[in-house]
């Protein structure tokens, strides 16, 4: 698992959410079972607390995650509802006919645009020792990514996908070849708003062994060195081979 540590906070929907790089990881380890989340720090927070630390069967901390979503974001849209209608929203649902239109098609189109600002993804072994990939979306909802092999999160989530997916990651690749495309993928994720600079780095092992690179780490700065030599040697080859294709263009390319 690689994380960056941008924190996203709210003041209320009269201000704009703020963004800040966190001093601790994003990423945390329960036994042998990887939990990473986007969205508010919060939230965040409060879903780690719904998790006790004895507590390391995968299923059920997915199961835990998923009904801690569900139950705070029914929450929201109950205090929503009664706050516009002065009926829980249960009762909204089952006998919206007897609030007034015009309050009706507010309360729909509020929750048409209702966003719990929460992602989760949970990665390891369970009790079975199958290794597992599984998102936890801002509804509750469980999604299995394992046969995928890879997964993302947050607003980073679409260009680390095309970087596994274009440059052709395979699951059979050693660990360390495998931490370097992940490092990777997470590096190409940076290009948008909404991803951190700082890298933190979680290695589960179907041994039940764990390896932890935190941002402060000097292995992470050995990290951030192979990429940058690598990044160096990959300019100069291109730059070698564009040089040819001008020379053998017979003046038409420069």
């Amino acid at each position: 698992m690689v994380a960056d540590r941008l924190l996203t906070s709210s003041f209320g929907e009269d201000f704009p959410d703020y963004e800040s790089e966190g001093n601790t990881p994003k990423i945390s380890l329960w036994g042998n079972i990887g939990i990473g989340f986007s969205g508010s720090a919060l939230y965040a927070d409060m879903a780690t607390s719904e998790v006790p630390s004895s507590l390391t069967d995968f299923d059920k901390v997915v199961k835990k995650i998923s009904n801690f979503v569900k139950g705070q974001r029914d929450a929201i849209i109950n205090n929503e509802v009664i706050r516009i209608t002065g009926i829980a929203s249960k009762e909204f649902f089952l006998t919206s006919g007897v609030v007034p239109e015009p309050v009706r098609e507010y309360v729909y189109g509020w929750l048409n645009q209702f966003h719990f600002p929460f992602q989760c993804i949970i990665a390891g072994f369970d009790k079975d020792n199958n290794a597992k990939i599984y998102y936890i979306t801002d509804d509750g909802s469980i999604i299995s990514a394992t046969n995928f092999g890879v997964g993302s999160i947050g607003s980073g989530s679409p260009f680390s996908q095309i970087y596994f997916d274009q440059c052709n990651y395979d699951i059979s690749m050693p660990e360390i070849e495998c931490l370097f495309f992940a490092y990777k993928a997470k590096r190409w994720a940076e290009a948008p708003t909404g991803v951190g600079l700082k890298t933190d780095i979680l290695i589960l092992r179907e041994d039940n062994t764990q390896v932890t690179i935190l941002n402060e780490y000097e292995l992470m700065s050995e990290i951030i060195n192979v990429h940058n030599k690598e990044k160096e040697k990959t300019s100069k080859i291109r730059e070698s081979i564009l040089n040819q294709l001008i020379k053998n263009s017979s003046g038409e390319l420069r």
